[in-house]
């Protein structure tokens, strides 16, 4: 039996500063901290601001810039988890729309709002401040991004003005008008990311100080009065670094997209891949339950912006979309069971992955039909890609290009190849009996011109038959979780009780207000407000000792 010496082994530690000793934060490499440390376990703060911000995205940056703005002798700090060329979070991957609407019809907005929060239905007053706020801050937006050379631009071109934006027209209030935005380099069009680059660059022209690759561990909390002092870093080099913050600490760090544990615990899915950021794994979150936060909106009735139909490949770790419109017919979607699931070729990304069962709108259901797998011939494989090329992090951050005929990525592995249906199926450990059967069902569907089955149109169909055929596994895959902290007009978090958890705030997807159905351009436009709020109540605190 191997002798252990514990003793020996805490005065050796201790003596070298490997553990820290009673009541102290630890300083050594990667060492473990709780989600909330008491006050009493920090004997000396290493740096000291005003407000800390955790989390370098839109909701993040806009926090800092209403800080900076408002009182310029304030010190700010942001914590980002991600290196430099990698921050931005989703913000930076989204489809980059900014919801603005027309305030004569704030109050048809505000019945939409509503009916998309149904049957979750958040505070009215809090309703009402995030439509006010959405329909009023354009001018803000403005002022922030043209200074460092970019501009509103707006879908359709031309000046603003006010249309019909709505996803879900069934819902009462669905004809409000407004406009949907998005920030590009002045003088440009669309520009990938540009929400992000305008608001990066105000940040940076404001010397905000920005510590990447530091992301917030721990809340520095007082264990009596419930009051957030700080929060626990873990530094690049591992080492742990307490940051006090005099008025308030706003986590605005993203939510569990990229979380399986947490997926699985709070929504069910045994399979799931973030289109965004790689950094969402719900640290905040974690940080919020053990600071005594009610929770809210961890599932809703569905995962809000949308249970996407992602291609993961080996090389990212966040997945490909897969193809939104697809040009040819002969493609099909595959179940666990090895049969069509659903109308595969419907636009679904109209209205954020939803359909309608039994008179609600509930998500595509690949998460529930696992394994799934994409099938398609020569002719389609040939006809376009098979992902979007314009949205995901892989694409929009990381830069990758998708080959136009999907050739590379047969060479990569990531598609597979065969010259027989039959020989597909043992490449993909499926039934080649059963998938060639349900080839057959297809052809036959395409031949007699009506999808019997599922309803597919038959302007979408045609027959899988060029070899050789092809196959992509499927899974889902999220742009956002809007679980976290139940939060007030002023972006403070609460407790279970209904009382604010002193100078703690929250703002951006983490806690946000989208109960259950997501309207295209909320996320970005509640980002911008609730940062802002966050950063005006934290600057009218008085300064903790």
């Amino acid at each position: 039996m191997r002798k252990r010496f514990p003793a020996l082994a805490l005065a050796l530690g201790t003596a070298l500063g490997l553990w820290a000793a009673p009541g102290q934060i630890s300083k050594a490499p990667n060492a473990a901290v709780d989600p909330v440390v008491p006050i009493s376990s920090v004997k000396k703060w290493d740096t000291t601001v005003d407000v800390c911000v955790v989390g370098f995205g839109l909701a993040g940056a806009s926090t800092a810039i209403q800080a900076i703005d408002a009182n310029p002798a304030a010190k700010v700090l942001i914590l980002e988890k991600m290196p430099k060329e990698f921050a931005g979070g989703n913000s930076r991957a989204s489809g980059q729309t900014v919801l603005i609407p027309d305030i004569k019809d704030i109050e048809k907005f505000k019945t939409y709002l509503r009916a998309c929060n149904d049957p979750n239905p958040i505070p009215e007053d809090l309703l009402d401040f995030m439509a006010r706020q959405m329909c009023t801050q354009l001018p803000w937006i403005q002022s922030v991004v043209d200074p460092v050379g970019y501009e509103v631009g707006y879908v359709g071109g031309g000046g603003l003005r006010w249309v019909k934006v709505t996803e879900f027209a069934e819902l009462p209030g669905s004809d409000f008008n407004a406009t949907s935005a998005h920030i590009r380099t002045k003088g440009k069009g669309f520009e990938p990311a540009g929400v992000w680059n305008g608001f990066q660059k105000a940040v940076e022209a404001r010397k905000i100080e920005v510590r990447y690759q530091t992301p917030a561990v721990a809340l520095v909390q007082d264990p009596v009065s419930k009051t957030v002092y700080g929060v626990i870093a873990r530094q690049k080099n591992g080492v742990l670094t307490t940051i006090k913050a005099k008025k308030g600490v706003v986590l605005a760090c993203g939510g569990f997209e990229n979380n399986l544990e947490m997926q699985r615990n709070f929504h069910g899915m045994e399979q799931v891949y973030t289109t965004g950021t790689p950094g969402n794994t719900g640290d905040g979150l974690e940080m919020l339950m053990a600071a005594g936060a009610k929770i809210w909106h961890l599932k809703n009735r569905t995962q809000s912006g949308g249970t996407w139909i992602g291609i993961k490949t080996p090389d990212y770790e966040s997945a490909f979309i897969r193809q939104m419109a697809m040009k040819s017919g002969s493609w099909i979607e595959i179940g666990k069971d090895g049969q069509r699931f659903y109308d595969e070729a419907r636009a679904y990304h109209r209205q954020h992955m939803k359909y309608y069962e039994a008179g609600n709108l509930i998500d595509v259901k690949h998460w529930e039909s696992l394994p799934s797998h994409m099938i398609f011939d020569e002719n389609c494989r040939t006809a376009q890609t098979i992902v979007t090329t314009w949205l995901s992090w892989p694409i929009a951050v990381q830069g990758y290009q998708w080959s136009k005929d999907n050739s590379k990525e047969i060479e990569k592995g990531w598609i597979i190849k065969a010259d027989s249906i039959e020989e597909l199926a043992k490449k993909i450990g499926r039934d080649p009996a059963v998938l060639k059967a349900a080839i057959d069902d297809w052809n036959a569907a395409c031949d007699a011109g009506k999808d019997s089955k599922w309803g597919r149109d038959p302007k979408t169909m045609a027959k899988i038959e060029k070899a050789p055929f092809y196959a992509v596994s499927l899974a889902p895959a999220l742009v956002a979780t809007t679980g976290g902290a139940m939060r007030d007009t002023k972006s403070r978090v609460l407790d279970w009780r209904g009382n604010v958890i002193p100078r703690l705030y929250e703002a951006g997807e983490l806690g946000s207000y989208v109960a259950n159905l997501y309207q295209n351009g909320v996320f970005l436009a509640e980002a911008i407000l609730s940062g802002r709020a966050a950063a005006s109540d934290a600057l009218a605190q008085p300064n903790l000792r």
